[in-house]
C-alpha cells in the first residue's frame, strides 16, 4: 500500500471517528435540550404561559404545550377532550426589541394563511372586535377560510408580561363560541 493510500485511510478514518463522536453527543443531548424548549405537561405549558401573562384557563381546556426559545415564549391551550371543532388558543410572547403590534399580527396573519393557501383556500376578514387587556384597548381581527370546512381566527395583540404578546384563537367556524372566545380575553390580565 502506498504511503497516499496510508495517509488517506488514516483522514477517512479519523472523520468517521469524529463523526461518530458527534452523532453520539447529539443523540445523547439533544432529547435533553428539546425538553428544556418544549414541555407537553399541563405544569410546564403553564409555567411557559405564567411568563406570558396571567389568564385564567377555561374550563374543559388545559395548557398542552409550551415553548421557550429564550426571546419567543408560545402556549397553546387546547380542550382536554381534544374535539376536533373546538377553539385553540395559543399566546405568544417576544422579546424583541423594536417590532410593532402591527408587524406581529401581520407575521401570524400571513403564517396562518400560507397554511391555507396549501391546502388550496384563502383568509377574509370578517369582523372586528375590541377588549380591554391589560388596561389597554386591544382589538382582534376576525378571519374565516374560504374553503371547505371553515375556519375561522381572531388575533390581537397586547402588552404583555415581558414584551409583546400575540393572542390567536383558531377553531371551526360552525363550531365557534363567542362566549368563549370573550370568557378567555377578559381573563388575560
Amino acid at each position: 500500500m502506498s504511503r497516499n493510500s496510508k495517509i488517506a485511510l488514516i483522514v477517512v478514518g479519523s472523520l468517521v471517528v469524529v463523526c461518530l463522536g458527534v452523532c453520539a453527543i447529539g443523540y445523547l443531548l439533544l432529547p435533553r435540550f428539546a425538553e428544556s424548549i418544549v414541555s407537553t405537561t399541563p405544569g410546564g405549558a403553564g409555567g411557559v404561559g405564567d411568563e406570558i401573562a396571567d389568564y385564567t384557563v377555561p374550563t374543559g381546556y388545559t395548557e398542552q404545550m409550551g415553548m421557550n426559545l429564550f426571546i419567543y415564549q408560545m402556549v397553546v391551550l387546547a380542550p382536554e377532550s381534544r374535539a376536533d371543532d373546538s377553539m385553540l388558543f395559543m399566546l405568544m410572547g417576544t422579546r424583541t426589541p423594536g417590532v410593532s403590534r402591527a408587524q406581529m399580527e401581520q407575521q401570524m396573519r400571513q403564517s396562518f394563511q400560507q397554511q391555507f393557501n396549501r391546502s388550496g383556500g384563502g383568509m377574509r376578514v370578517v369582523g372586528e372586535e375590541h377588549f380591554t387587556i391589560r388596561g389597554e384597548d386591544t382589538v382582534f381581527t376576525i378571519a374565516e377560510s374560504e374553503n371547505s370546512p371553515r375556519m375561522r381566527q381572531a388575533i390581537g395583540t397586547f402588552q404583555g408580561k415581558n414584551g409583546l404578546v400575540v393572542v390567536m384563537i383558531m377553531g371551526d367556524a360552525t363550531g365557534w363560541d363567542d362566549a368563549l372566545m370573550r370568557e378567555f380575553l377578559s381573563s388575560i390580565h
